[in-house]
C-alpha cells in the first residue's frame, strides 16, 4: 500500500465532493497525503524547501538536537537498549503571524 494520493484539479469539477470526502479521510487514517495537479509549479516547490532547509539548519535544528526525546533515543542507543519509547511527539511547530515580525525566523534570508 502506497501513500494516499488526492488530485486536486477535480475539487473545482464534478467530483469535488468525492475529492473532498477523500481529503478528510486521508486526514483522518492517514494524517496526510500526496496532492497532484495543484497548479503551483516546481520553481515555486523548489524554492520553498531550500528556504525552510536553510531555515532548519539555521534556526532548529540545534533545539532539536538538544530536545528530550532526542536525548533520550541517544541514551538508549548508547546502551545499547531495546527498550521502547512511547509517546513520544516528534513534531516541531512554530507560528508565523503578519501581526508578530519578532515571531519569524530572522536568520533565514528569503523566508518571509
Amino acid at each position: 500500500m502506497g501513500i494516499p494520493v488526492v488530485d486536486f484539479s477535480k475539487v473545482d469539477g464534478e467530483e469535488r465532493a468525492d475529492t473532498l470526502a477523500l481529503i478528510d479521510r486521508y486526514c483522518q487514517e492517514w494524517g496526510f497525503f500526496q496532492l497532484i495537479n495543484h497548479g503551483i509549479s516546481e520553481e515555486l516547490l523548489n524554492k520553498v524547501k531550500k528556504v525552510a532547509t536553510e531555515c532548519y539548519k539555521l534556526e532548529r535544528e540545534e533545539n532539536f538536537k538538544n530536545s528530550k526525546p532526542v536525548q533520550l533515543l541517544n541514551e538508549l542507543v548508547e546502551r545499547n537498549s531495546d527498550a521502547k519509547i512511547e509517546n513520544v511527539d516528534w513534531e516541531d511547530v512554530f507560528l508565523l503571524s503578519d501581526e508578530n515580525d519578532e515571531e519569524w525566523p530572522s536568520k533565514t534570508l528569503g523566508f518571509k
